[in-house]
């Protein structure tokens, strides 16, 4: 009998302690922007200063949430100046509450270093200054990055800075921030990273850089030559992404929204997702499709691309394989759409010429975008390159 009761009353306990809640391991931190550094460390450093202090507040967390294997580090409202780069380890989620202010440093008040040119990059702080230490997607992982309300991160048009580096990543998210005021960088420059998601943020407002050809979110492979990835922890193994959701975000007054501007021969990004997008004011074509294989742009809007002017696009599209592009709508926009072979400029030139690769089936898709106010109510495809006597012209829907 004492063993029946024994055996019933262990069941009980077993039922009650899988029913209570469970604390977590996972480390959390909150900080304001006149928080004390993690435990006082780098407080006595000689280049701890008024413009180097929030910088070393939010490091000396994120090393601390490497130590303990990931966690949370919530920032409360206010302004925290940036002025050097903050490396981000796995596991980790930056929940920054409405009225927090980002704001890029531009210099450092220190003659030991100047101000960076990035405002985070996703690898452990402890492998920051080592070569090649990742490869493939076997960087950090699950990353994320989350607003709660109106919060900011603004460039203050520091030249060829960029918000968020993330290379050889997997399990990134970003959402519900405003970045503003960028200058010949990116907002975002992602390469070799595997299931992203950039969801409900806006992008507003660059000044034009050389070229126009800076996109706010830019999709890129770590390839030494094509001279558009600097950062040495990478093996620079031309690994694409793949596996990336762009949606219901706001671009706004940019060179472009999203996009490639190089390519490496035979790398394709793949499954690249944008939709539900708005893109209002782009110097140059909108998207910039370039060595991307099974990408979705669908339901997205595109307003006064390039003023209206006939020669540019709303998505520009070399190296496609098996692209849906449909159920877009294209206002005061040259051209809505143009397929067309593509070979690399200067660096990267040694790679061959890129070609489309449309099935009927890609083809027939066209057919559902709308246009309004365009000079061509068609979309080009032009199979070979540098000619243009060949296009192919699939019609939209137009609406008056």
């Amino acid at each position: 009998m004492m063993r029946k009761y024994g055996a019933a009353a262990a069941a009980l306990l077993l039922s009650a302690s899988m029913l209570a809640p469970k604390a977590s391991a996972a480390s959390a931190y909150t900080i304001t922007p006149n928080s004390k550094t993690f435990s006082g460390n780098m407080m006595n450093f000689s280049t701890y200063n008024n413009n180097t202090k929030q910088y070393y507040l939010l490091r000396s967390y994120l090393e601390q949430l490497e130590k303990k294997g990931g966690g949370t580090l919530t920032l409360n409202g206010g302004t925290y100046t940036i002025s050097n780069t903050l490396y981000v380890p796995s596991n980790v989620t930056i929940r920054l509450k409405n009225g927090v202010r980002l704001v890029k440093g531009t210099v450092s008040g220190t003659k030991q270093f100047a101000a960076a040119k990035s405002m985070f990059q996703l690898i452990r702080p402890s492998r920051s200054g080592k070569k090649g230490v990742y490869r493939k997607y076997n960087g950090e992982k699950n990353i994320s990055f989350i607003g709660e309300g109106n919060v900011v991160i603004d460039m203050k048009y520091d030249d060829k800075s960029i918000a968020i580096i993330m290379g050889h990543n997997k399990n990134v998210k970003v959402q519900n921030i405003h970045f503003q005021h960028m200058q010949s960088g990116h907002f975002i420059e992602m390469d070799a990273s595997d299931h992203v998601s950039v969801t409900n943020n806006s992008f507003i407002d660059s000044k034009a850089s050389p070229n126009k050809n800076k996109e706010a979110i830019n999709l890129d492979t770590p390839d030494r030559s094509t001279d558009g990835w600097s950062q040495e922890w990478s093996t620079y193994d031309k690994t694409p992404n793949r596996y990336v959701t762009i949606e219901s975000n706001t671009f706004r007054n940019l060179d472009r929204a999203i996009g490639t501007h190089k390519y490496s021969g035979g790398s394709y990004h793949d499954h690249v997702s944008i939709r539900n997008n708005s893109i209002t004011n782009t110097r140059l074509d909108a998207i910039r499709v370039m060595n991307w294989s099974n990408a979705v742009i669908e339901k997205n809007s595109f307003k006064d691309v390039a003023a209206g002017d006939a020669k540019y696009r709303g998505i520009l599209a070399s190296g496609a394989s098996n692209p849906i592009f449909q159920n877009n709508t294209f206002e005061h926009t040259g051209r809505p759409m143009q397929f067309l072979a593509a070979k690399n400029d200067g660096p990267g030139s040694q790679y061959a010429i890129t070609y489309n690769t449309l099935s009927q089936k890609n083809m027939d898709v066209l057919k559902t975008n709308t246009v309004k106010n365009t000079s061509e109510t068609f979309i080009r495809i032009n199979h070979f390159y540098n000619v243009y006597n060949d296009t192919i012209k699939i019609p939209c829907v137009v609406e008056e």
